[in-house]
């Protein structure tokens, strides 16, 4: 394809996604009733994963047109809105028991209650196994990408052809062409064989990434380093998303994020910074937060009713016991999390100390450019020193 046919066909992607968004939000806005402000965060929340979904598919195809990741994320962004203009209608014309629906509105219910495998198989299982350039790992991989594809068209029309009413409005509805008898039982079967498949591609996808990450090397390492941060994320958060379904969503976008950056090589080698840093303040602020809470109802009561001055007393200590302990617990981290930063600091500790006594400006010049090469790894170090200052005769 043309750059520019190309370039086009991204942004055309994108906007379509945009229009289906944008198309749902006003359709809402005219036809939902009640309107409550839960049904706008619900849907705000899951039209920004799709948007990121969109968004990361239209910069990894205008930065990376080569890796198929990015056409994957971009259509799956698209296979997810293409039903959302529609849904708030035949959300009310189920609700107001309105039979039987427009053909129109069967056609929207009936499109999202299976698009959903597309976007799955586009967004999950075939770029598990096409992560980080965009091929296979070996030509026997293959069957893997064929089948995922197979058990989704399987599982899509045998959805559609099944006689089972749909399931994703509001109540069951009938579908606009069902099949009866033994051809509905076939479509039927069809549909759970597809979908048995479509599930079962996607941990052996993930055996592929995992076997691909343990014979990684160097830059191609760090890329999966960061894809599998990404889905250790979305794995934490979706295990915690009891607390709440705000969990759940944010969650969600650290895999696309985590591929994101491992396609585009971006900041690649920050991973351990980021783990380390977030590994400290989550347990300097438990390690804060636990005595506060113990102490301050005690020191309430000691304090006769001056709770205002137990709170202030209490949070001027936390505030500072934070920095001693974040270093101590930076420390600790570092030396499990980032080593390589760890050795740097008692490298760097080791030579300071070493500085004082040292003399020999030869021996300063070679110890110092080692030391540099040894935290910082350059591709090349110089050291310029400054004459010393002519002497000038004292009456001269």
């Amino acid at each position: 394809m043309h750059p520019r046919s190309r370039t086009g066909l991204a942004w055309l992607v994108f906007g379509a996604t945009c229009a289906c968004l944008v198309g749902g939000l006003v359709v809402t806005l005219f036809v939902t009733r009640p309107l409550t402000a839960q049904v706008l965060v619900n849907g705000a929340f899951e039209g920004a994963i799709w948007l990121l979904f969109a968004t990361i598919g239209l910069v990894l195809t205008l930065r990376r047109p080569g890796n198929p990741i990015g056409w994957l994320y971009a259509g799956a962004g698209l296979a997810w809105t293409l039903s959302v203009p529609w849904d708030p209608w035949v959300d009310q014309l189920v609700a107001s028991n309105r039979r039987p629906l427009p053909p129109a509105a069967q056609l929207a219910a009936l499109a999202g209650d299976s698009l959903w495998a597309v976007g799955l198989t586009m967004a999950v299982t075939l770029p598990l196994l096409l992560l980080p350039d965009g091929r296979l790992r070996s030509p026997r991989w293959r069957p893997v990408a064929v089948a995922s594809v197979a058990g989704t068209a399987a599982t899509v029309v045998g959805w559609v052809l099944a006689p089972d009413p749909m399931t994703q409005t509001i109540r069951p509805v009938p579908k606009p062409f069902p099949l009866h008898g033994v051809a509905g039982t076939m479509a039927d079967t069809i549909h759970w064989i597809g979908w048995g498949v479509l599930f079962a591609c996607i941990p052996v996808a993930a055996v592929s990434l995992v076997l691909r990450f343990r014979a990684s090397r160097g830059t191609e390492r760090q890329q999966l380093r960061w894809v599998v941060a990404g889905a250790a994320g979305a794995v934490a958060g979706l295990v915690v998303g009891i607390a709440g379904v705000v969990v759940t969503y944010f969650a969600v976008i650290c895999l696309p994020l985590g591929v994101a950056v491992a396609v585009l090589r971006y900041r690649l080698w920050d991973l351990d910074r980021l783990v380390s840093r977030t590994v400290t303040y989550a347990a300097v602020t438990a390690l804060l937060l636990i005595p506060y809470l113990l102490v301050l109802p005690a020191a309430t009561r000691l304090a006769g009713g001056s709770g205002s001055l137990a709170v202030a007393a209490a949070t001027l200590t936390a505030a500072a016991l934070f920095q001693p302990l974040r270093r101590r617990t930076q420390d600790q981290v570092d030396r499990r999390f980032n080593r390589r930063r760890y050795d740097a600091a008692r490298t760097v500790d080791a030579f300071a100390t070493r500085l004082r006594d040292q003399v020999d400006l030869g021996a300063l010049h070679s110890e110092l450019l080692g030391v540099v090469d040894q935290t910082m790894q350059p591709t090349h170090a110089w050291l310029w020193l400054r004459p010393p200052a002519r002497q000038v005769p004292a009456g001269g």
